[in-house]
């Protein structure tokens, strides 16, 4: 009986790690960036930052053509989704980059955690 608890403890600590990594797969892409459109535009950069499985600042305001790095200070892996597209998948310790094309809103998303969202506005 005792093997067996202690069995059952260790599997369900295996099964919160893994749900805590999240379920990636992908490869670390470094950075990736969507280009700016229309030339010109403003050089203004941003970070946010993806620590504590939550975006700092979840909300920001950037101008058409600066760019927003995510940079990722957890333990797991994120992929952001912003504007129907997914800036791949960044291991901890790494970033990736979005450029802000055109003005509106932009709410953007972790797709291997849901709960982490945020929203960007571009003027």
């Amino acid at each position: 009986m005792r093997i067996s608890r202690l069995l059952l403890t260790a599997l369900l600590l295996l099964a919160l790690a893994l749900m805590l990594v999240g379920c990636g797969g992908g490869s670390t892409t470094g950075t990736t960036s969507t280009p700016a459109a229309g030339g010109g535009g403003s050089t203004g950069g941003t970070t946010v930052t993806e620590s504590g499985f939550a975006f700092d600042p979840p909300t920001l305001t950037v101008k058409v053509g600066d760019t927003v790095t995510f940079a990722n200070k957890d333990s797991a892996p994120h992929n952001v989704k912003i504007d129907g597209k997914e800036l791949g998948t960044q291991d901890p310790g790494k970033d990736v980059t979005w450029t802000a094309a055109k003005a509106g809103t932009y709410p953007y998303s972790c797709t291997i955690h849901p709960t982490m969202t945020g929203e960007i506005i571009v003027q």
